[in-house]
């Protein structure tokens, strides 16, 4: 089984602070050293194939919504098709393409069209969406928050204060925060049970990463 992948677009996907990048990164490093032409494009690579909006606005690049349709999705499949390739996306699915319209309160059937015609546009390459679950997520966020930055804190904090899920809440601050993550982990966990074989949700931070890339690696390999 693990001498072939029968998935070559993996998105790694999960909360903030859930180790997404991390197992990204040992994903392709375990399937080179299987001999396989594999590459993970993280979060605010610059080369990274598809532009979403969401990272444009943080890193300080200005939004381009030309950018933001379906033909680079295809055009990833179509270069992993030539290529022979397998490439990991880090959180640009669940969490930099549908997150948002989930903060600015749009409806699930918009958010659902919004994960239905990217992955439609990956379908030749059979993508696999792995999330990583949090368990506690106060504990989770308040531990992430006490860990990082002043400055990173109070950006997160105000981000979640202007959105329209919290403004309709009458929430701010850390209440806010977990309860939109707390209610976000929720939705997408509801909406990946869906997709059977095409989704995998594996815990954050309670295993090694090793195990985490191995199981990985196994579900990719199940014939789809």
């Amino acid at each position: 089984m693990m001498g072939r992948v029968n998935r070559h677009i993996l998105l790694i996907e999960g909360p903030i602070g859930a180790g997404k990048t991390s197992l990204a990164m040992r994903v392709a490093q375990d399937l080179e050293a299987k001999g396989k032409e594999a590459r993970a494009y993280l979060e605010f690579d610059p080369d990274h194939p598809i532009r979403t909006e969401q990272v444009d606005r943080v890193s300080g690049r200005e939004p381009d919504p030309k950018a933001y349709g379906l033909e680079p999705w295809a055009r990833l499949a179509a270069q992993c098709i030539v290529n022979r390739s397998i490439m990991l996306l880090d959180a640009t699915l669940i969490q930099n393409t549908l997150l948002p319209a989930f903060a600015a309160g749009l409806p699930d059937t918009h958010i659902q069209q919004l994960a239905s015609t990217r992955l439609t546009a990956l379908s030749k390459v059979n993508p696999l969406i792995v999330y990583l679950h949090v368990d506690d997520m106060a504990a989770h966020l308040k531990s992430l928050h006490e860990l990082s930055s002043r400055d990173w804190s109070a950006r997160n904090l105000a981000w979640i204060d202007g959105t329209e899920w919290a403004r309709v809440r009458r929430q701010t601050g850390m209440t806010a925060l977990i309860g939109f993550h707390e209610a976000w982990q929720s939705w997408v966990e509801a909406w990946l049970a869906e997709q059977g074989e095409a989704s995998l949700v594996l815990p954050a931070q309670s295993a090694e990463i090793a195990t985490l890339s191995q199981l990985v690696l196994n579900h990719a390999a199940k014939a789809s």
